[in-house]
């Protein structure tokens, strides 16, 4: 778990500017620092290592290996390489380490580029092969890890985080692509950043610079729709059947995630997801250290007496950590490790925790990726209702019918978004739960309507399964794009590394090929086959019926006191020429007379931030 930084270059690196721009994540890996500069001066390789598995410095990056000469830098944990090195070892390959980072360069070796087939866990990887004269960089199937590229006239640069690359680049164009879905969707998506020409690989996807011809070629290694059109093939089982299949499945991952050469905790906060993954762990330890956020003068948000019931069961070393109240200044410190603006607040508590736990392990568990890949979130329940009601209704009638009561209803009325929804093709409908600012909205968001752009309403279907396509749409875009990098920049701006076991490929097959959705959504229900789980391994008392999701006050703050007038400054200063002032202030009042917008206030905060330390 670590950061890399690489410059691929026509003309002669400055290594102590490069040396600069790499100590600007020094946050991902404090442990030790070094760094390759090929002897003609156009190739460095740098990084920032956080040592997790063999802790020796023979296991340090950038490392070459002595008879092809490749050289590797490589962001993540790979969990399955004792296996791989056994098997490799069969093949004749003499390893010095017991590190995984030398397992992928010898299985480079070996398969080639194909070696992605066989690694399990989280990672962006880069390899230089000078006799080759290419560069091969790739990126986990879930995205877990970042990866960030970009390319002018002299030179190619790769990343872990856009900061180097903004520094050397000084490139403060805004993508006004990126930035449209920014508001209306809460994160920027595909392969797109917030600035011009800086580019994300996708997850999944591998690619291979061609030094002689300068010529990139980007491809896609993890094909998840494929699975899914398979999975029509495979007749429904008995629920006993999957309960036990994702019990064995989740303590597979559990028990290869838990290995680590320094100390693991897992973070619970009372949910299904993270009490399913101490209950796993348990077996593998006797005595665990587990970790919930409090929130004492929030009683709304405190989970901890869910925690504590967890934690008692399974005999754990629990910690609760108070959070104090919480500055406005703090959208500094976002800016500064998130690198481009994303809508969830809940990325504050999570930035809190992981800092406490830091104090105490260098590697921790926790729970996401369940909700993406079996049902948690409760917009999946309304638009599987919606969706079984539109058969009684044929399409033309009912839109028209729709359109007439949105023209004559209240603009505030609750329910109008339901019934918006009920009059569209929701099966072809671009699934986005964020509810933030339409195009309407961002008409009068934006101070310039040249920014302003439609985004694409059609997604593509993957199933005629309504569940199946909406929990693939999450996948695919929410989760990587929002939750993991949520998980990411809070845990690597505090040096820890946080691990997924939900995202295990075994565990993701087996919910998008395998498991039927009504053991995901039905009717009121939602996340059923993990519950059923739960109810076989949790206490009797648990409560299976919340959903409160790692929540934050942000409603409550925007209302008045610190936040208010923090907020209404960025949006009066002569900074902010990207948005309406009046229709942001409008907004804020809104939000003081009883409005819980608190969460379209935090894009506009945050993104306000975001310019002053990135455009202005």
């Amino acid at each position: 778990m670590c950061g890399f930084y690489c410059i691929i270059s026509s003309d002669q690196i400055n290594l102590e500017s490069s040396k600069k721009s790499l100590d600007l994540m020094i946050h991902r890996g404090p442990d030790s620092q070094k760094y390759f500069l090929e002897k003609d001066n156009r190739v460095f390789f740098g990084f920032n290592r956080l040592s997790i598995v063999d802790l020796s410095d023979k296991a340090d990056q950038p490392m070459q290996d002595r008879k092809s000469q490749r050289i590797i830098v490589f962001n993540g944990e790979i969990y399955n390489h004792c296996k791989l090195r056994d098997f490799l070892k069969t093949k004749n390959y003499i390893f010095d380490t017991f590190s995984d980072t030398e397992v992928i360069l010898k299985a480079y070796d070996y398969w080639g580029d194909s070696l992605l087939e066989h690694l399990e866990g989280m990672f962006s990887i880069v390899i230089y092969d000078p006799l080759a004269n290419k560069i091969f960089f790739a990126r986990d199937r879930a995205g877990e890890k970042p990866l960030y590229f970009y390319q002018n006239k002299e030179r190619f640069y790769l990343s872990s985080e856009i900061k180097p690359i903004h520094h050397c680049s000084k490139n403060k164009d805004i993508s006004f692509e990126a930035l449209n879905n920014y508001f209306e969707k809460g994160f920027v998506p595909k392969n797109l950043t917030m600035l011009n020409g800086i580019q994300k690989l996708k997850p999944g996807h591998k690619a291979i610079l061609d030094l002689n011809l300068l010529e990139l070629k980007i491809s896609r290694y993890w094909n998840l729709d494929k699975h899914i059109y398979q999975s029509k093939k495979i007749n429904s089982k008995e629920d006993n059947y999957y309960i036990n299949k994702l019990e064995e499945l989740l303590g597979n991952a559990v028990e290869s995630q838990l290995v680590a050469d320094v100390p693991v905790g897992i973070m619970l906060s009372g949910g299904v997801d993270s009490s399913l993954i101490v209950a796993t762990a348990s077996k593998y330890f006797d005595k665990l250290n587990t970790y919930t956020m409090t929130f004492p003068k929030m009683k709304k948000y405190d989970e901890s007496k869910h925690a504590q019931l967890i934690a008692k069961k399974f005999k754990t070393n629990h910690v609760e950590l108070s959070a104090d109240e919480v500055e406005p200044e703090i959208f500094y410190k976002l800016v500064k490790h998130y690198d481009e603006p994303m809508v969830d607040s809940s990325m504050i508590p999570t930035f809190l925790l992981c800092k406490e736990v830091q104090k105490n392990c260098k590697v921790a568990l926790g729970g996401d990726g369940a909700d993406e890949l079996f049902g948690g979130y409760s917009e999946y329940n309304r638009y599987n209702y919606l969706s079984n009601l539109q058969k009684f209704f044929p399409n033309p009638l009912r839109a028209s019918l729709v359109n007439l009561a949105l023209t004559i209803l209240p603009k505030n009325i609750k329910g109008r978004k339901t019934l918006d929804l009920f009059g569209k093709d929701i099966k072809n409908l671009d699934f986005n739960g964020a509810n933030l600012f339409d195009y309407e909205m961002r008409k009068k968001l934006f101070s310039d309507d040249s920014h302003l752009r439609r985004s694409g309403q059609e997604k593509k279907v993957v199933s005629n399964d309504l569940i199946k396509s909406l929990t693939f749409e999450d996948y695919n875009n929410y989760l990587s794009e929002d939750i993991l990098v949520k998980v990411d920049r809070a845990s690597m701006a505090t040096s820890l590394e946080l691990r997924s076991p939900f995202l295990d490929s075994e565990i993701t097959k087996f919910a998008f090929v395998e498991v039927p959705s009504h053991l995901k959504v039905h009717k009121n229900q939602r996340k059923i086959l993990p519950k059923m789980l739960a109810k076989k391994v949790l206490p009797k008392n648990f409560d299976f019926k919340r959903k409160q999701g790692f929540g934050f006050p942000i409603n409550e703050l925007f209302r008045s006191g610190k936040w208010h007038n923090f907020l209404e400054d960025k949006i009066n200063s002569d900074q902010n020429y990207f948005l309406d002032k009046k229709y942001c202030n409008q907004l804020l009042a809104q939000q003081v007379k009883g409005d819980n917008i608190g969460e379209s206030l935090f894009a506009i905060a945050l993104f306000l931030v975001w310019c002053e330390e990135y455009v202005n």
